[in-house]
């Protein structure tokens, strides 16, 4: 769920009744998010008692099969990835009772990077671990098949407000990179403006791919580091303005700006090659496993630059 999700206008009345049971499986307890798509629910396994968020697609949608096909695509990808920066998928099918597909994943207690942030800025030793920890998520994603696309701070979930522990949830706009570029909602623009890379506005040839997860990745951490986000949005042709060239990042730390200014090169051929490289980056040098940090081999960029160094 997410606080753009929150956010919307939402009807009064949930289309599943609380305490509806699913596949003789689940019990939804409460609805917690409402969006352009579906809804999310937290729920129980019957069986288990263990709590599960529960997204059930919208009856206007029940038979689209475009966006049942690629919500399938989305399901069968990362079902089958495991990593513990990323919500856990459990199951996805057609409940008889409803008529309608769910989605049922991992339950993720905790507050969302978004609400943290309001507090004001992380310290950047925080954002370091944060960086490393959601680039190693992102980058299993990526070696799935998958592009996230729709990366913020409330898709960012911190279980007891710890970084360490961050997950990354609300795969709802996520695409196969096999799929071309259609989302799961039919081919449409998707992805919050502020934290969109330029590709995805038809910059650069349009195509999205493992680079734009990176450029937003680079938004979050610098919002993560102001406790707000730099401005990114305005009129239509201000949010594509604002991505033909890197934004001011003077207020950033400069042991970390190096990084955050090299994911947010406006050519995605100038930023990191992956998000493993990024992760390298950041890892702890006191960390058992650590490795060199790997360069930036695209074109003619230097290497990528090591957190907490010049």
């Amino acid at each position: 769920m997410s606080a753009d999700d929150k956010t919307r206008i939402s009807p009064n009345v949930a289309n599943t009744a609380v305490g509806t049971q699913l596949s003789g499986i689940y019990e939804l307890d409460e609805r917690i998010a409402f969006g352009g798509m579906g809804e999310v629910y937290r729920g129980h396994n019957i069986q288990t008692g263990d709590h599960v968020a529960i997204k059930i697609v919208l009856p206007e949608f029940a038979r689209d099969q475009t966006i049942l096909s690629l919500f399938r695509k989305e399901a069968s990808i990362l079902n089958h990835l495991s990593h513990d920066a990323v919500v856990r998928y459990h199951v996805f099918t057609i409940d008889p009772g409803i008529g309608r597909p769910y989605l049922a994943m991992e339950f993720v207690d905790g507050q969302s990077l978004f609400d943290i942030m309001r507090r004001g800025p992380m310290p950047t030793e925080d954002v370091r671990k944060l960086c490393h920890r959601l680039a190693s998520g992102l980058s299993a994603v990526h070696q799935a098949g998958a592009i996230h696309r729709d990366l913020s701070p409330d898709n960012i979930i911190l279980p007891g407000g710890r970084v360490e522990r961050a997950k990354i949830v609300d795969f709802g706009i996520a695409r196969s990179a096999t799929v071309g570029g259609e989302t799961l909602i039919g081919g449409k623009f998707a992805g919050k403006y502020n934290y969109v890379s330029p590709e995805q506005l038809g910059l650069y040839s349009g195509d999205v791919s493992e680079q734009s997860d990176i450029y937003s990745l680079g938004l979050v951490l610098a919002a993560a580091l102001r406790g707000k986000p730099i401005d990114m949005g305005g009129s239509q042709l201000e949010i594509v303005e604002k991505r033909r060239t890197v934004p001011d990042l003077s207020d950033i730390d400069a042991d970390f700006r190096g990084i955050v200014e090299a994911m947010l090169q406006p050519d995605p051929q100038d930023r990191p090659i992956s998000m493993s490289d990024i992760a390298r980056a950041t890892r702890d040098d006191t960390d058992e496993e650590t490795t060199p940090p790997t360069s930036i081999t695209p074109r003619d960029r230097a290497g990528l630059p090591r957190a907490g160094g010049t």
